[in-house]
């Protein structure tokens, strides 16, 4: 144990290019700090690993009670009050289609979420961090993922040696889809 304490020791000592000193400090050195990082909100559905951009985020909740609404598509779990405001609830995994029999996590959060003026809660699995991303590692769905569930990407994102699936949430929350098929067709004449 002293010798891996020693040997760390040792190597910070022998990177002195890495680390700024206190004389480097004195003669201008000046530690630059990007600010073009956009901050995402990381967390996990099934085993899948997503994020949404941080401004996006109103709260962070366990899952709450809701009351089931008629003629819903499946995956709206239906309404919560959220302290005196209703908002309908989403179960992620359902709307993005994943397979039913992955694991779900017994500890669920509800990721309350707003698209423009209307607040939303999403049932996710795990929330991880806060995670800033830089604009280069953010890229482009591959075009493979074509199909209703490749519309609800917006990007890739790589992260700390893994890719979260940044979710565009005006496809993902569109109202139009919140009805049930056949409750859609009865409404017109």
């Amino acid at each position: 144990m002293a010798r891996e304490h020693q040997d760390a020791w040792q190597s910070l000592g022998g990177g002195g290019d890495l680390f700024a000193s206190e004389e480097d400090y004195e003669h201008g050195y000046k530690r630059e700090v990007r600010q073009d990082l956009q901050q995402y909100l990381a967390f996990r559905v099934g085993d899948e690993r997503y994020a949404v951009p941080i401004s996006d985020v109103s709260e962070i909740t366990v899952a709450l009670g809701t009351t089931p609404v008629p003629r819903t598509a499946e995956f709206v779990v239906g309404i919560a009050n959220i302290r005196g405001v209703n908002i309908p609830v989403v179960d992620l995994a359902m709307r993005l289609m994943l397979p039913l029999g992955q694991a779900r996590a017994a500890g669920r959060r509800l990721l309350i979420v707003r698209r423009q003026d209307d607040l939303y809660g999403l049932v996710i699995d795990e929330v991880h961090a806060v995670v800033a991303v830089a604009p280069e590692a953010l890229e482009e769905a591959p075009g493979a993922l074509a199909g209703p569930r490749g519309d609800y990407i917006q990007a890739l994102a790589r992260y700390e040696g893994e890719i979260l699936i940044v979710l565009d949430l005006s496809t993902v929350l569109d109202p139009r889809d919140f009805l049930r098929a056949d409750a859609r067709w009865r409404g017109r004449t």
